[in-house]
């Protein structure tokens, strides 16, 4: 079967990457973000390798709650047969837990807790057939890592957020994964003097996350953790 699927974050990085990895094998894709223009370039490459999927974009800025829960009533009225709903979408705020200004916690939580917490919640009952949840969270939801403690709080939210759907939709046949990637390339990392192959790529991360849905329906990967090869920065 083709899943339906519905990506947040999806015009760059990884997010974009799962979008290309899916769209061959997929009857739609519901591409989330907040830049309309991305949206539309994601939207006419993947269509351009993928013909035969069906591709919608819903421009959102997931850190609004209204905007959140809007995108749950345009999802449901698009289809009430969805199998996979990723999580990505996600913000990184440097910065010190004790000098940091306040707003930088509220403004990660909104984006990195609350909003899958919104989009889990309203797209669960709309899950059919071989249906997956991915929370794409990271290696700092185990690890507090210095100038990242207010990201590691939200992180490790995230994690359980993960936990508890699992461990509420798993009678009803829905699988739960929790994706915990390493440093992985992306335009934060433009400049720095690192030796090739010191950053996962984002086409890595997302064959991960293909080859944990294509399991048999009976087999749940709980948590993907990811690293390179030689090791955390």
């Amino acid at each position: 079967m083709q899943p339906n699927v519905i990506i947040t974050g999806a015009t760059k990085g990884i997010g974009r990457a799962v979008a290309e990895r899916f769209a061959p094998q997929s009857a739609q894709l519901a591409l989330v973000a907040r830049d309309p223009a991305g949206l539309e370039a994601a939207k006419s490459k993947l269509k351009a390798a993928a013909p035969a999927c069906t591709i919608f974009v819903y421009p959102c800025d997931l850190s609004e709650k209204s905007q959140a829960k809007r995108l749950v009533e345009q999802l449901s009225a698009q289809s009430n047969n969805w199998q996979l709903l990723v999580n990505n979408a996600g913000l990184y705020l440097p910065g010190e837990l004790l000098s940091e200004p306040d707003e930088a916690l509220e403004q990660m939580m909104r984006v990195n807790l609350f909003a899958p917490y919104y989009l889990s919640k309203g797209i669960a009952p709309l899950l059919s057939g071989k249906s997956h949840i991915f929370n794409l969270a990271s290696v700092a939801s185990r690890r507090v890592y210095p100038g990242k403690s207010s990201y590691s709080v939200t992180k490790f939210a995230m994690q359980a957020l993960n936990d508890a759907l699992r461990m509420e939709l798993k009678e009803r046949g829905v699988r739960v994964t929790a994706v915990l990637p390493g440093p992985t390339w992306s335009a934060t990392w433009e400049g720095a003097e690192l030796p090739e192959g010191r950053l996962l790529q984002a086409a890595e991360v997302a064959e991960a996350v293909w080859n944990t849905y294509a399991l048999p329906a009976n087999a749940v990967v709980e948590e993907l953790v990811i690293q390179p090869q030689l090791g955390d920065l």
